[in-house]
């Protein structure tokens, strides 16, 4: 069983995905309230398993108010699975193997160097950029270069260099990379409600 990822300071992990999309924010949660329930009752002792994945309960509301999200590997089992849990049958070798693998915790994190860029011009900032940038460099040499796009994930980009002559790129902390993710999670989330209700 693998333990989802456990992001240490929640305002301050720019790798963790965001979701603006408020029907999108539901469906994950209702993965992550389902599956098999670890413990009695709700709460921060409290856990769920899909049988593959061990994850607290804390996400539900952690997606639900503010678009934080579980890691991508999860991510892509709660949509291979049309974000419905399963629930293998509950007892003493569930929760004993649920036990064990959260006492090991989640596995190592590879070794990789990122940093963080924004792109700016006369008119934006760096706490309102016109777009956040990373570059990843592996333990073994490798380097990518990746831009958040609309959807808050983040996707190869050339920006590094191919950029309009009169932006700048500005190398920023975590924190405020991760600040300029929630703020944007937090507009387009807003701006997605505001659809729906007019429509």
């Amino acid at each position: 069983m693998r333990v989802a990822r456990l992001y240490a300071a929640v305002r301050n992990a720019p790798e963790r995905p965001r979701v603006a999309d408020p029907e999108r924010r539901h469906r994950i949660a209702e993965y992550l309230a389902g599956g098999t329930t670890i413990g009695r009752g709700h709460g921060p002792s409290v856990l769920h398993t899909d049988g593959l994945w061990l994850w607290p309960e804390r996400f539900v509301s952690e997606v639900l108010e503010s678009g934080l999200a579980p890691e991508p590997d999860l991510l892509a089992r709660m949509h291979a699975h049309a974000y419905q849990a399963p629930a293998p049958a509950p007892g003493e070798r569930l929760t004993d193997e649920a036990l064990r693998a959260w006492r090991a915790g989640p596995p190592r994190e590879p070794r990789v160097l990122v940093t963080h860029f924004v792109r700016v011009d006369a008119e934006t900032t760096a706490e309102r950029p016109l777009s956040l940038l990373r570059r990843t460099v592996t333990s073994t040499g490798g380097v990518s270069e990746e831009a958040v796009w609309r959807d808050l994930a983040w996707h190869p980009t050339n920006a590094f260099v191919s950029q309009r002559i009169d932006d700048e790129l500005r190398e920023v902390e975590p924190a405020q990379a991760a600040a300029v993710l929630d703020l944007w999670c937090a507009t387009w989330h807003a701006e997605a409600l505001r659809r729906a209700a007019t429509q």
